[in-house]
């Protein structure tokens, strides 16, 4: 594959998170390394990773922190394992195979699956025909947070070495290795196993009311600080978008909004259709922009929307528009003076 041209700030986050000795990250696994005498030599090919993920971090200071975040998490997971004396014979096992691979260090590959089968997480598993473990991240997955990225690998340890982790041509996942081709491209692409049983049960009781309408929710920590992007990013690939409408007199309407492209285009659409009136020095309708306190760019978050002359300035036409083309819904209304709007739907 053609070498990438990375960001700038993803140089900077390998050079700082991923790179040093003394980050967390390195920490952790040279902690791994100490506790069963193994060095842990890590493979990532950032130009693959970048390819396939890139989309996903409009500000590219969040994607090395993405990746460092649930390392670290694994190696957590992994030295706990490590720790618990009654689990002796699985690192006697996990040596072994290490010895079987024919290398002293243990080997971990940072890489891409479909997440078809497999869970919409990041999963670990034991790749005996290369003797090296994998950290695979599914190509369409979402942020997942620590509590499930703990459960997930936890999980992948207690069956890293049984027939469920072991590789199986016929299930049809694949993974995209290091210096791999690009998504789409099935040259030197390997088969990895479904996580889900292969069999299910031929019946189920369905389920009851209470369990419908009171589901259990695991519990989820805070993001980290250095995971999220910028305002003006996190906002715009980041759902619900809101809207917040306040009809401050006859003539004046604010709104507010966190997806400056919704409010673009409603501001595009009226100032295109604003009557002109030759007779009038300046605009019937003024529409004044604030450009947001937060963020690095120039973008804004708050319009102030103005009739000069002596009509009245009816709300209407802009409710409906933030409704049906922009397809937010109504959530609450207050006596015609305020209305706020949620949209749940990602907006590309």
């Amino acid at each position: 594959m053609a070498a990438v041209k990375l960001p700038v700030k993803v140089r900077m986050g390998v050079r700082d998170l991923w790179d040093p000795s003394n980050s967390p990250l390195n920490q952790a696994i040279s902690a791994i390394s100490s506790n069963i005498g193994k060095q842990i030599d890590i493979l990532v090919d950032w130009g693959m990773l970048w390819t396939v993920f890139g989309h996903q971090h409009p500000d590219p200071g969040t994607f090395v922190p993405y990746f460092e975040e649930a390392v670290k998490f694994w190696a957590s997971c992994l030295q706990e394992r490590l720790d618990n004396d009654s689990l002796e014979s699985w690192t006697d096992e996990l040596l072994e195979k290490v010895k079987a691979a024919g290398g002293n260090n243990i080997k971990l590959e940072i890489g891409v699956t479909d997440d078809i089968y497999g869970p919409n997480r990041p999963a670990t598993e034991w790749d005996d025909g290369l003797g090296r473990l994998k950290i695979l991240f599914p190509r369409k997955g979402e942020k997942v947070y620590e509590n499930t990225l703990r459960a997930g690998f936890s999980g992948d340890f207690e069956h890293l070495f049984n027939e469920k982790n072991a590789p199986a041509a016929k299930t049809g996942v694949s993974t995209l290795p290091i210096g791999g081709a690009v998504p789409g491209d099935d040259e030197g692409w390997s088969v990895v196993p479904p996580t889900a049983s292969a069999s299910a049960p031929t019946s189920a009781p369905p389920p009851t009311t209470a369990t419908q309408l009171q589901p259990t929710l695991a519990p989820e920590r805070l993001p980290s600080l250095q995971s999220l992007g910028r305002p003006e990013a996190l906002f715009e690939t980041t759902t619900p978008y809101l809207i917040y409408v306040r009809k401050y007199s006859d003539k004046e309407l604010h709104i507010e909004g966190s997806h400056q492209g919704s409010l673009t285009l409603l501001c595009e659409y009226f100032q295109k259709w604003v009557r002109k009136d030759r007779n009038y020095n300046g605009n019937v309708v003024e529409f004044e922009k604030q450009t947001s306190l937060f963020g690095v760019n120039s973008g804004f978050d708050y319009v102030k929307i103005t009739c000069n002359r002596w009509e009245l300035l009816n709300p209407t036409p802009f409710l409906a528009f933030i409704e049906i083309v922009l397809k937010y819904r109504l959530v609450e209304a207050s006596s015609g003076v305020t209305w706020f709007y949620r949209r749940d739907h990602l907006i590309l």
